[in-house]
């Protein structure tokens, strides 16, 4: 039986844009369907923004090791798009060595990689429970 608008109240939609797949099966065993959680996955920002009108996430984990300006320009645009205004948006940062200074005011949160995917999928529990009532 579809559940509807009944499932969006009680479901978690997360959008992963990713490249790295160890990262992605990482996060998706984390976030399990069991546990309330829907995960779709896109690669770039094309696919993220076609992801994103379709799966109408609550939060788009953004791994910024898919080059910087991309990773950008997908959070800008999410924060431009007034029906994407309370997306959870996380970025993973690189620890690569360099300096990643930008405006993080529309970010949510950043995680910078390594990192353990148990304390992200707990965070953003956290982050989209305040929004939703997560079984």
């Amino acid at each position: 039986m579809p559940l509807g608008e009944l499932e969006d109240e009680t479901t978690a939609k997360v959008l992963i844009v990713a490249q790295d797949q160890v990262l992605i099966e990482n996060l998706k065993k984390e976030l399990p369907p069991e546990r309330s959680f829907k995960v779709a996955v896109a690669s770039s920002g094309f696919d993220a923004g076609i992801q994103a009108e379709s799966f109408r996430p609550d939060c788009i984990v953004v791994d910024f090791s898919i080059g910087r300006t991309e990773a950008l320009q997908i959070c800008q645009h999410v924060r431009r798009n007034s029906e994407f205004s309370d997306v959870i948006l996380i970025a993973l940062l690189p620890d690569d060595g360099s300096a990643m200074s930008f405006d993080r005011s529309s970010i949510n949160e950043t995680f910078k990689k390594p990192f353990d995917a148990h304390l992200l999928a707990e965070r953003i529990r956290t982050l989209v429970g305040a929004k939703k009532e997560l079984v």
